[in-house]
């Protein structure tokens, strides 16, 4: 029997290819503002309460075997010198706490009951080198919302223990996607050699394919050639 996914912000970026890569072999729920173009799409906007519902009532009991968070946002002009940290309004820092770190706790606690229900369940939150200790860049928001989410996916360990749910938390510096790309060439980002898309789903497929005895808990993936 195919295991049952749940992929969040799979409308684009991350979240589109690893639904692309999912669906082949799995029953595939997706969540996101905009339409996804894989599985059963649930219209959600996982900041708020009910995104969070529209979710749980999609799959009502089904057991889910993974809750994979690929969802994520930054503030206006975020990475290049465009930034201005004292122009920043606080609903936009408040949506970045909201969609980054909120939104995946309201899951997990959300759907314990789903995942229960799975015989090798695992949460699977995408984070970012920005969480890192040394690593800190100047978007103040973002970078909140990443150590918070490395907090965030420590203590979720032990809060789904009794549910037997691993958490994994995957922590990559810039991908290669087509706005990453469009910055590099725009001379927003220096020139470098983003992770290939690619990586990032091998490494999916490495912690979903863990034994159930098994949970990888942080994996940071750097870039051999970042830039300056």
């Amino acid at each position: 029997m195919s295991p049952t996914y749940l992929v969040v912000g799979a409308s684009s970026g991350l979240g589109a290819a690893a639904a692309a890569h999912l669906a082949p072999r799995a029953t595939l729920f997706t969540a996101s503002r905009r339409p996804a173009a894989q599985g059963t799409w649930i219209a959600a906007d996982i900041s708020v309460d009910a995104g969070i519902d529209a979710c749980a009532v999609a799959l009502r009991d089904a057991p889910l075997d993974g809750l994979l968070y690929m969802g994520g946002v930054w503030e206006e002009g975020a990475f290049t010198d465009a930034y201005d940290f004292h122009k920043s309004p606080r609903a936009e820092t408040r949506n970045v706490i909201a969609v980054n770190l909120t939104a995946p706790i309201l899951l997990a606690q959300a759907l314990a009951p789903n995942l229960a229900r799975a015989t090798d369940p695992r949460i699977v939150l995408i984070g970012s080198t920005s969480g890192l200790d040394q690593f800190a860049p100047y978007e103040v928001a973002n970078t909140a919302s990443k150590f918070g989410l490395r907090g965030a996916a420590l203590s979720l360990h032990h809060a789904m223990r009794p549910q037997k749910v691993g958490v994994t938390l995957i922590n990559p510096c810039n991908i290669d996607t087509p706005e990453v790309q469009e910055d590099i060439a725009q001379g927003d980002f220096a020139p470098q050699v983003p992770i290939p898309m690619a990586d990032i789903l091998h490494t999916l497929d490495y912690v979903l394919g863990c034994s159930a005895a098994t949970v990888p808990q942080e994996i940071n993936l750097m870039q051999r050639n970042p830039g300056t």
